[in-house]
């Protein structure tokens, strides 16, 4: 960090927030992100975690409900609807519902399809009384942008296709 200059030495100190950092050479992104790519890290970060540990994690929660403590009812009320709810699929899924329609937009799905980025482009219209089968390509191995897209009302799904 030392320069000479005129015969001298001058000292000039590392920024003091870098752009980017390491540490065991593992480049990390800049510290001074804007807030919006924070939430949109945050949401990714969200969906990964519930798609790979909530159904672990919900498994466990019932179990230990259903074994340790006084609160059996809950899971057996869930097990009722999981077997109620089996052949949903099969049904056309849930057409409507507060609860759906409430998940579907929360905020947190428009950071998440900001973070690929994932754009949902209407090309035709569909009969809002048909079931459809939908595709994406490339999808990759978790396919982020169907879930964004259509798992979800961040690419405004549901004000394309009403219904």
């Amino acid at each position: 960090m030392a320069e000479k200059e005129n015969g001298t030495t001058q000292f000039n100190p590392p920024p003091l927030y870098p752009e980017t950092f390491k540490i065991f050479g593992i480049e990390f992104a800049p510290r001074f992100l804007p807030l919006e790519r924070r939430m949109q890290t945050v949401a990714a970060l969200w969906w990964i975690l519930s798609a790979l540990l909530g159904g672990l994690l919900a498994s466990m929660l019932m179990a230990y409900l259903f074994f340790w403590t006084r609160f059996w009812c809950v899971s057996v009320a869930y097990l009722t609807w999981m077997v109620y709810d089996l052949d949903t699929c099969n049904r056309g899924g849930r057409r409507e519902g507060w609860i759906v329609d409430f998940v579907r937009g929360w905020r947190i799905w428009k950071h998440y399809r900001n973070f690929f980025p994932a754009k949902l482009i209407k090309t035709a219209e569909l009969d809002r009384n048909q079931n459809y089968l939908l595709g994406s390509h490339p999808h990759g191995v978790l396919c982020s942008g169907a879930v964004a897209c259509f798992g979800t009302d961040g690419a405004g799904f549901s004000t394309l296709f009403p219904g």
